[in-house]
């Protein structure tokens, strides 16, 4: 017999609930950097970084550097540079001070695969996500330091006291801090939900509880942060608990995610990627 299971956690607008999707890709004229000075405080791209700064590059606190993607010559790599003409999104990764259970290089925003799936972050939606540390923005998670514009924080805890996996304030990065992602509550679900039964993929694979947690981990830190990135879906729902879909409905921001055991074999069902027709009007990172 098959079971289904279904996970909650909380992003609060006023208050709404569990796990964890956009913007139609906007269409600029192309900034022209060199024409591009000091003065001006137009964003074309309207991601909170002056034309400015993204045509000169953002330094961060420890001196790391995102030169700029255009200029004076093109890079490549989306990831390491910023854009005048498309969005930049900065967001912060803090493990747990003690007793992390993530892995020392874990980066969900980098587009990982886990438990067979690959996590796209928000590039699908026109965002480019730059994952840095605690150590790397402001104390009040500017960047660069002092500057008006704030990264996403998304923190580990390792508290059991409660259920809820992930939770957020729904806003905007330059909103308020709180984003947390409950590691230890989700390896006591997975154990409790699979028991001695073998854990294996949706496609029915075999595969490890740690495999699987890193999934459902980073599938909570993409999902909290499009709360804390203008709600991530087109309307406000309360029966899905606020600014979610439904369960099962196959997008990042659903309301929860399902799990079956059955003839022996425990599974899990996570979303592939975002809605990027119905919630792409709702990014807003200022």
């Amino acid at each position: 017999m098959e079971t289904t299971h279904l996970i909650r956690a909380f992003a609060a607008a006023a208050l709404a609930v569990l796990l964890l999707s956009a913007v139609p890709v906007q269409s600029w004229a192309a900034v022209n950097c060199a024409t591009v000075t000091s003065s001006t405080t137009t964003d074309s791209d309207s991601d909170g970084f002056t034309d400015f700064q993204e045509c000169n590059g953002i330094t961060l606190v420890d001196g790391t550097s995102f030169p700029s993607c255009v200029y004076p010559t093109a890079i490549a790599n989306r990831r390491t540079c910023v854009h005048p003409d498309s969005k930049d999104l900065f967001v912060i990764v803090a493990p747990a001070a003690t007793g992390s259970l993530l892995r020392a290089d874990y980066a969900p925003f980098t587009g990982p695969t886990y438990y067979g799936i690959t996590f796209h972050p928000l590039d699908d939606l026109g965002v480019t996500v730059h994952q840095i540390t605690p150590g790397q923005a402001g104390s009040d998670r500017s960047v660069p330091s002092g500057y008006t514009q704030k990264a996403v924080k998304v923190s580990e805890s390792l508290d059991t006291s409660g259920t809820i996996l992930g939770y957020c304030q729904w806003g905007t990065p330059t909103g308020l801090d709180g984003c947390t992602v409950y590691t230890q509550r989700i390896v006591n679900f997975i154990t409790s939900t699979c028991g001695t039964n073998a854990i294996v993929t949706a496609g029915g694979t075999p595969t490890t509880a740690n495999d699987l947690f890193l999934a459902y981990a980073t599938h909570t830190f993409l999902h909290e942060t499009g709360h804390t990135t203008g709600g991530m879906t087109g309307v406000y729902n309360s029966s899905y608990g606020g600014y979610h879909y439904k369960c099962g409905a196959g997008t990042r921001m659903e309301q929860c995610v399902t799990s079956s055991v059955k003839g022996g074999n425990c599974k899990f069902n996570f979303s592939s990627g975002w809605n990027g027709t119905t919630d792409s009007s709702t990014i807003q990172l200022k």
